[in-house]
């Protein structure tokens, strides 16, 4: 789901800016579905975090992995970063080496089912041979960001840097976390905003529905979701529910990007608003679109609509998330009776939801969830099948999270190779 762009063309006026989001509606004959799938990697003996250097590390496997496609490294200074395929999916390592498999969009679920079946075989093949239990899990069992290696790009370096400044659970998420992203199209300005409200109403029920990450340092943390908790303290300028003014009143594009001009960068000047730096310097579209990766929303617009908000899942659960999604995005009735279930809500209730979410889990919004889950269903026909598993816990007022916290002190006896057997693809 790529937009191309001449790199050379400067930005000389706001309208470029919001032009780039119209140029990207679709028909809605051409709506696909995307998704990213982080995973983690840990030693098979220790459990540990794999490094990304050594014999057994993430680099060597990703020399491995490339033998086994037609993939193009990915490299900066010499160290390969990822792979990119020329028909299925790219790989890329996000700062703790957690991997990301980034597919290309697909009409049908049952593609991508196909698609991830393969990658994880793939996954554990290589994986076996170097030592590496690859899990569904939203964040490191065992490691911790500061005795974990974080891969060699410089753009990372200068998040590390920066963001501890602006929240200080941000080395939590750079290098411990995983989650799980969904992508989807919009035919027009008035159907993105749509979407973009109602994905993000529904937001903190999702991740309630989705927690996974229970344990971390090897014990309980007291949280369901310590991922969705560490993104509370990551950045409040670029983090969150984007504006009030999404739920109370008109907005469209050229306030989702006003909302941008003002994030402050840190990939160029450091802490500058995007707005003041364009004053002063000569800014090419390039820029803009690489400023926009550092606006992590649970939802996100770009030249689709990325919902980010979930932890990463075992396998019986990964396509669940892109399910629920496309059930309810992709289908005006869904789509309206979605929002009925949250457009009460004012905007404290909203982020008081968000932010109880992580400890909570359902607890709070299981009425709610389970009436998502019966909305997409109705929705998918079909590929409703792919909700089943979802649909068991919801009934049951469970999540991952709780399952997990269930077996840990008396059926596993709070063995950590019991939940990384229990987690792994």
């Amino acid at each position: 789901m790529k937009y191309i762009l001449d790199k050379s063309d400067y930005i000389t006026h706001k309208s470029q800016l919001t032009e780039y989001f119209l140029k990207n509606c679709k028909n809605r004959s051409d709506f696909k579905v995307g998704i990213e799938v982080e995973r983690l990697g840990v030693d098979s003996k220790t459990f540990h975090a794999a490094p990304y250097s050594g014999k057994n590390g993430i680099a060597e496997f990703l020399k491995q992995f490339k033998k086994l496609g037609d993939f193009e490294e990915v490299q900066e200074n010499g160290n390969i970063l990822g792979l990119k395929d020329t028909c299925c999916c790219d790989i890329s390592l996000e700062p703790g080496c957690q991997f990301e498999c980034s597919t290309k969009p697909l009409l049908k679920l049952k593609e991508h089912e196909k698609n991830f079946i393969q990658f994880s075989e793939k996954c554990r093949t290589i994986g076996e041979e170097l030592g590496i239990t690859w899990i569904g899990y939203g964040i490191q069992p065992l490691s911790t960001f500061d005795t974990m290696e974080m891969i060699p790009k410089q753009r990372y370096n200068i998040m590390r840097n920066y963001l501890p400044t602006k929240g200080s659970r941000s080395p939590v998420m750079m290098l411990e976390t995983a989650g799980l992203q969904t992508s989807i199209d919009y035919e027009s300005e008035e159907d993105a905003m749509k979407k973009l409200k109602v994905s993000l109403g529904i937001s903190p029920i999702m991740t309630a529905m989705f927690v996974n990450s229970p344990i971390r340092g090897g014990k309980l943390t007291g949280y369901k979701s310590y991922r969705a908790n560490a993104w509370l303290d990551t950045d409040n300028d670029r983090c969150g529910l984007i504006s009030r003014k999404i739920f109370e009143g008109d907005f469209g594009f050229e306030d989702y990007v006003d909302i941008l001009l003002d994030v402050p960068m840190f990939f160029k000047k450091t802490g500058m608003p995007f707005r003041e730096y364009m004053k002063t310097h000569r800014v090419t579209m390039d820029d803009w679109l690489l400023h926009m990766t550092t606006f992590f929303p649970d939802v996100r617009l770009k030249n689709f609509l990325e919902i980010r908000n979930c932890d990463c899942q075992k396998a019986d659960m990964t396509l669940a998330f892109s399910a629920l999604i496309k059930g309810i995005m992709y289908n005006d009735d869904a789509l309206g009776h979605a929002w009925d279930l949250v457009k009460d809500q004012s905007w404290h209730e909203r982020n008081e939801l968000r932010n109880s979410v992580p400890k909570q889990g359902l607890s709070q919004v299981a009425g709610i969830a389970r009436d998502l889950v019966s909305i997409a269903e109705e929705s998918l026909s079909e590929e409703a099948v792919y909700l089943e598993k979802l649909k068991e816990l919801v009934l049951g007022n469970k999540t991952p999270a709780d399952i997990i916290i269930m077996n840990w002190d008396l059926a596993w006896g709070k063995d950590l190779k019991k939940l990384i057997h229990y987690s792994s693809l």
